[in-house]
């Protein structure tokens, strides 16, 4: 699992209100979904379920860059008035290198042009979006480790079993999506630790309860076939 893997599964999959995963068939004309297909495979709705919940993770960090990009702007704008939009770029570009001593966040900075103007030098180029990917593959990396570390890592041994909880900080800066993919999500990054959860539960307090249990074959095998019955799946009903 990567944040690629994540993006694609956002883009092509959508939850009913109970929550089930469906494929997203679209119309092409108008983008409008026309048929949804159930994925009813136990270990490919977990998959998905997680996917779901780490993008989520990285999307309100690249909010956060969104929230300091529009405060450069922001101070930019209070100093001076520039009406061509190539200058406008190069300037704040320029800021924003210096406040995080790169420019891999053009790509973010013409995406906020673009909604003030419709100058289409503004248009990110293949470049500038490979580096914001790259930036973005850092971030689930390093979120992904984290999360790791508050969950399994800081479990505390009871008996046979393992707990954690989560803080009500961490708690409350999880989405709406999230706090209902975190059971879910846990499952598969247990998976990914070679670590089966076994008698798993979520307590209302944020407390995780489960035993430790050894999974007999290598995940990653496991979730590449996950990954080729998903894709499977889309070129069936996407014809991609």
């Amino acid at each position: 699992m990567n944040y690629k893997s994540c993006k694609k599964i956002n883009e092509t999959f959508i939850l009913d209100s109970q929550m089930q995963p469906h494929l997203a068939v679209r119309d092409i004309a108008t983008d409008e979904i026309s048929k949804t297909v159930p994925v009813t495979n136990p270990m490919e709705k977990g998959y998905i379920y997680a996917s779901l919940f780490f993008f989520d993770e990285v999307t309100k960090e690249i909010e956060k860059l969104n929230t300091m990009i529009q405060r450069v702007w922001d101070e930019l704008n209070q100093e001076v008035v520039i009406d061509n939009p190539t200058l406008l770029l190069m300037e704040l570009s320029n800021r924003v290198k210096s406040a995080i001593g790169d420019d891999s966040l053009d790509a973010l900075i013409k995406e906020m042009l673009s909604e003030k103007t419709r100058a289409m030098a503004l248009m990110p180029d293949d470049a500038e979006k490979q580096k914001l990917m790259v930036i973005k593959e850092a971030i689930y990396t390093e979120l992904f480790h984290n999360f790791i570390k508050i969950t399994f890592k800081n479990a505390t041994e009871y008996g046979e079993y393992k707990k954690f909880t989560f803080t009500k900080d961490y708690v409350d800066q999880l989405t709406e999506r999230q706090k209902k993919l975190l059971a879910p999500a846990l499952r598969v990054a247990g998976l990914i630790q070679q670590i089966r959860l076994d008698e798993f539960e979520l307590q209302p307090d944020w407390t995780v309860r489960y035993k430790p249990g050894r999974i007999s074959e290598d995940y990653a095998t496991k979730e590449e076939e996950i990954k080729n019955s998903l894709k499977k799946l889309m070129e069936q009903h996407l014809h991609i």
